[in-house]
């Protein structure tokens, strides 16, 4: 249907001629041999690595011996995103598809390199604001220790000092699935997301919000009352005179 509108055919085409003109007059951008040569097939091959584990868990268990996921990333890989602006936006886009298709495997795989990148874009608000909402879609993940700890202890309480941004963005994923993380978990990064002086109203007020949802889920302290005796006392039977 927009390619039956001659507006949209000649906005979508000034768009393109105007993209064009400026990729011509960036050197940097995709004409860079080592984006094609070595970057996009590093990004293929942790496709094909998913693809190889999603397969072989369908093979029959005797066919099959015990293969775990692959959890090693080249240092090539992380050293792209902290260079090249272009592989950076590239290496968060697939993220947040595999976070999207609930893929923990491979979001665990690839979350350490976002700790550093070009820019620090992992820690921007467009990108954080995608990425808890697909997180969202994970939300029985977030029982498991492990997986609290690598989001939460390796990438996001990595920033939370030096970006607000991030802050909000934890405080707000945790109002919305705190439910679902395991209660010591919980408590610990109740204590660790607690505002600083410099800390925003912004921060204050969704801190204060979750330790109230906290304190309604703790059960309120029982009445101790004396639980009344339900034995009764036997009757006493008469015994007959011995003659």
């Amino acid at each position: 249907m927009i390619l039956c509108d001659p507006f949209a055919i000649n906005t979508l085409a000034l768009s393109t001629i105007r993209h064009l003109q400026d990729l011509v007059g960036q050197d940097t951008l995709p004409r860079e041999a080592e984006l094609i040569t070595k970057f996009l097939p590093m990004l293929m091959s942790f496709v094909v690595d998913d693809h190889t584990f999603n397969v072989d868990q369908k093979l029959p268990s005797e066919e099959k011996g015990p293969i775990p996921y692959p959890s090693t990333i080249p240092e090539a890989f992380t050293k792209f995103l902290q260079e090249n602006r272009i592989a950076c936006e590239i290496g968060l886009y697939y993220i947040l598809h595999i976070t999207k298709q609930r893929n923990k495997n491979a979001f665990l795989r690839l979350l350490p390199a976002l700790v550093e990148t070009f820019s620090d874009l992992a820690f921007s608000d467009i990108f954080l604001h995608l990425l808890t909402g697909n997180l969202t879609l994970l939300g029985d993940e977030f029982a498991v220790e492990e997986f609290c700890t690598s989001l939460f202890d390796g990438f996001f309480l990595t920033a939370c000092s030096r970006k607000e941004n991030v802050h909000r963005h934890v405080l707000r994923l945790l109002l919305h699935l705190h439910h679902k993380v395991a209660p010591a978990k919980l408590e610990s990064l109740q204590k660790a997301l607690e505002p600083t002086k410099q800390s925003g109203e912004a921060v204050k007020e969704l801190h204060n919000q979750l330790t109230e949802k906290l304190e309604l889920r703790k059960p309120s302290p029982a009445e101790v009352t004396e639980t009344p005796s339900m034995e009764l006392p036997l009757p006493t039977v008469p015994t007959p005179a011995s003659r």
